[in-house]
C-alpha cells in the first residue's frame, strides 16, 4: 500500500512540476511577443501646423526641395524627464550622423523638434534616431528625392 502512495505522490508531483515548466514557457513567450507600449510618438513632414506643434503630411518620402520637421512628442505623463533627448538623422548609404540636436530634459519638455536642413542632401533612404540618454525609443526610415 505504502508503494502505491508513494507512486501516485511522485505522478502528482511530476504532473505538477510539468504545468509549471509549461507555465513558465508561456509567460516567457507571451512576455517576449508583447513588449512595452512606446509613449512617444514620432513624426515628420514638410508642413507644420498653424502652432509649429506638429505636421500636417505626416510622411515617409519627401522631395529635398523643402525642409522636413522632424518632432518627437512627449506622453503627458508616465514619464521622467530627467535625460538628454537625442534627435539624429543618419544617412543609410554612408552609416553617418548627417544632423542632431540634443536636448536636456526638464518639466517643461513637451516634444523634441529637429528642422532639417535638407535642401544640399543627396537623394536616398535616411533614418531619424530618437534616443533618451543613449536608450533608443523610436525611429523612422524616410526617403528624399529631388
Amino acid at each position: 500500500m505504502n508503494a502505491k502512495k508513494n507512486q501516485t505522490l511522485i505522478v502528482i508531483g511530476g504532473i505538477i512540476v510539468a504545468i509549471l515548466i509549461a507555465a513558465l514557457v508561456v509567460f516567457l513567450v507571451y512576455a517576449r511577443s508583447a513588449p512595452a507600449e512606446n509613449p512617444f510618438q514620432l513624426q515628420m513632414g514638410q508642413t507644420l501646423n498653424e502652432d509649429g506643434t506638429g505636421v500636417t503630411d505626416n510622411g515617409t518620402s519627401f522631395s529635398r526641395a523643402k525642409p522636413i520637421h522632424v518632432i518627437a512628442d512627449y506622453p503627458d505623463s508616465g514619464v521622467k524627464l530627467d535625460h538628454t533627448a537625442i534627435l539624429s538623422v543618419i544617412s543609410e548609404s554612408s552609416g553617418q550622423v548627417i544632423q542632431k540636436t540634443e536636448v536636456n530634459e526638464d518639466a517643461s519638455t513637451k516634444q523634441v523638434r529637429l528642422d532639417l536642413d535638407n535642401a544640399k542632401w543627396e537623394p536616398g533612404i535616411y533614418e531619424v534616431t530618437f534616443a533618451r540618454s543613449g536608450t533608443m525609443v523610436g525611429t523612422i526610415n524616410f526617403s528624399l528625392h529631388e
